[in-house]
C-alpha cells in the first residue's frame, strides 16, 4: 500500500522569526526529499501581531499568510501538497499547540484570535473541529501539558538546538491514548526532514489532514531518519 509522506511542523522565514528558510526555497528542499505535504505552522503570537497595531485584523491576516502563500504557490509549481496550520501561543507563555484543520476564511473570521485563554481557544476548536496538538510538552519553559485541551502530542521534535525529551513524551501520550505526531520543527536547513509521518493518503486540505489524524491516531511516524 502506497504511503504518502507528510511534514506537520514548519515554519517560515517570512513569518516566524525564527525561521532561516525562505518559503519557496524550504518548499524545493521538501520536494527534493520525497515529501508528498508540508503544512506550514508558523508562529501564531502577540508579539507578531503587535507589530501591525494600526493594521485591520485582515491585513493583519494578510502578514500573517505571507509565508504559507509563497510556499503553496512554489508547491503548486513543482507537485508538493501544502497545507495551512498554525502553532498558537498563549499570551503571556511559552506554550505552543500545533493547529489543524484551519483555512484562511477561519482565521478571517476570529478577529483577535491570537489574545484567547485556554477556555477561549477550547471552545473556537471545538466548534470548528479543528485537532489541537502540543508542541514539545516537556520542553523547557513550557508551563504546564494542555490535557484537557488538546487531542494528541508531538511525540518527537526534530529541532536540534532544544531538548525536547522526545521519548518521555511519548511514554506519556502512549499513557493517555492521545493521538501521536512527529515533526521536523523546521527552521534552518539541517533540521529538514528530521521528522515527519506517514499517511494512506495525502489530505488535501487542513481539514483533511485533521481528519485523517483523528481517526488512525497512531500512524507511522519519523524520529530522526526515515528507516
Amino acid at each position: 500500500m502506497k504511503e504518502y509522506l507528510l511534514e506537520l511542523h514548519y515554519h517560515t522565514a517570512e513569518v516566524s522569526p525564527c525561521g532561516r528558510v525562505p518559503a519557496r526555497e524550504g518548499i524545493r528542499l521538501y520536494k527534493d526529499m520525497g515529501y508528498d505535504a508540508v503544512c506550514i505552522t508558523d508562529h501564531f503570537y502577540q508579539g507578531f501581531f503587535d507589530k501591525f497595531i494600526h493594521c485591520t485584523w485582515f491585513e493583519k491576516i494578510d502578514a500573517y499568510l505571507d509565508g504559507y502563500r509563497k510556499a503553496k504557490h512554489e508547491g503548486e509549481k513543482i507537485g508538493l501538497k501544502v497545507l495551512l496550520g498554525m502553532e498558537y501561543c498563549f499570551p503571556g507563555t511559552t506554550d505552543d499547540i500545533l493547529v489543524y484543520g484551519i483555512d484562511e476564511s477561519f482565521l478571517c473570521q476570529h478577529e483577535d484570535l491570537h489574545l484567547k485563554n485556554e477556555a477561549e481557544f477550547k471552545e473556537i476548536a471545538q466548534k470548528n473541529d479543528l485537532l489541537l496538538i502540543q508542541a514539545h510538552p516537556f520542553r523547557k519553559k513550557i508551563s504546564k501539558v494542555y490535557d484537557d485541551l488538546v487531542e494528541g502530542y508531538e511525540v518527537f521534535n526534530g529541532n536540534p538546538r532544544h531538548d525536547s525529551q522526545n521519548e518521555r513524551v511519548e511514554a506519556f501520550a502512549q499513557e493517555s491514548g492521545k493521538i501521536m505526531v512527529s515533526g521536523s520543527d523546521f527552521h534552518q536547513l539541517p533540521d529538514a526532514g528530521t521528522g515527519g509521518l506517514y499517511l494512506p493518503e495525502c489530505p488535501q486540505s487542513s481539514k483533511e489532514l485533521a481528519a485523517l489524524l483523528k481517526k488512525i491516531r497512531t500512524p507511522r511516524l519519523i524520529r530522526g531518519d526515515r528507516a
